[in-house]
């Protein structure tokens, strides 16, 4: 199975690409690679800035039509993996609960979305795609609907409930995204 990290948001908010901020003595993005790397067969980065990856060693995926935000960055990664369904993460979340990817992993039969929902509502930066969204979500960035969740109408979706994963992940330290120097601070 395939494990996409979504590598390409602007990083406006952190002032830096948080990408490349340490976690311990790797960055972000080596850290996700090495605890990804234990779970798939395939890793791939969705990313327009080749260059600044290249050092990974992995295969990075551009937009198939730049500037639509990480709805795109899916979609290029889902068109480019080898498996059916993958898992996708944005770059952001470090803090990677293997117990929780696995546990969504078991669900995905019979459905094209898994996606975690918190009281922040659905985490769609940290769920299992099937190829079959592929063509919901190209109609979805034709029409400029941009929000990832605006092609869910479209496929098979299991939401899982944070009670479902509480025993797993009880803080659901596994679904936060640091987004500011403050949360990263916190954190870190």
């Amino acid at each position: 199975m395939t494990a996409i990290i979504l590598v390409g948001g602007k990083s406006l908010r952190m002032g830096q690409n948080k990408a490349f901020l340490r976690c311990g003595d790797k960055t972000f993005i080596e850290h996700q690679i090495d605890k990804l790397s234990k779970l798939f067969d395939e890793i791939i980065l969705s990313a327009n800035d080749v260059n600044t990856y290249s050092i990974l060693n992995i295969p990075i995926v551009p937009d198939i039509t730049p500037g639509k935000g990480p709805l795109g960055g899916i979609c290029a990664g889902l068109m480019h993996a080898k498996s059916f369904h993958s898992f996708v993460i944005a770059c952001d979340m470090p803090f990677i609960n293997e117990s929780v990817i696995l546990y969504l992993k078991e669900l995905i039969n019979g459905f094209d979305v898994v996606v975690p929902q918190t009281s922040r509502g659905l985490e769609p930066m940290h769920a299992f795609y099937s190829k079959n969204c592929i063509a919901p979500i190209r109609r979805c960035i034709e029409e400029e609907k941009l929000r990832i969740i605006d092609f869910f109408p479209s496929v098979n979706v299991r939401i899982v409930d944070e009670k479902e994963l509480a025993e797993l992940d009880a803080p659901m330290q596994s679904l936060v995204n640091l987004n500011t120097p403050g949360e990263y601070k916190k954190h870190f």
